[in-house]
């Protein structure tokens, strides 16, 4: 290994992540417009919903961080991988909502319940 290599390796496996609240705000700065370009193409271009997934993001991560810091080796990967996790439930939240609400309206009419005519 060259010294460069050699002062990479030892500079990322010597690297701690700083979780206090202070260091967990400052590195959340650091990756948000990362996360939030991100949240934008994962939600389909809608700017919307990309800063309601980023903000959502940023609260699980918040919860989160404590409870996993000892296994987080790369925080930047952290959080990408807990963001686009989060994109995908909430992708998965609007087609269950899209279901419920045609079964809603679907409901009376089959009962012959409610009739509009």
């Amino acid at each position: 290994m060259s010294n460069i290599q050699l002062e990479a390796a030892s500079t990322t496996s010597s690297q701690s992540h700083d979780f206090s609240e202070k260091g967990f705000w400052q590195q959340w700065q650091q990756y948000r417009d990362y996360l939030y370009h991100r949240c934008f193409r994962w939600m389909g271009g809608n700017s919307s919903d990309a800063e309601d997934a980023l903000s959502r993001a940023m609260l699980k991560a918040w919860e989160k961080v404590q409870k996993f810091a000892g296994k987080i080796a790369n925080f930047k990967a952290w959080l990408t991988r807990l963001t686009h996790n989060l994109c995908v439930d909430i992708h998965r939240e609007h087609r269950r909502g899209a279901n419920q609400v045609e079964n809603i309206e679907a409901i009376p009419e089959e009962k012959g319940l409610l009739s509009f005519e």
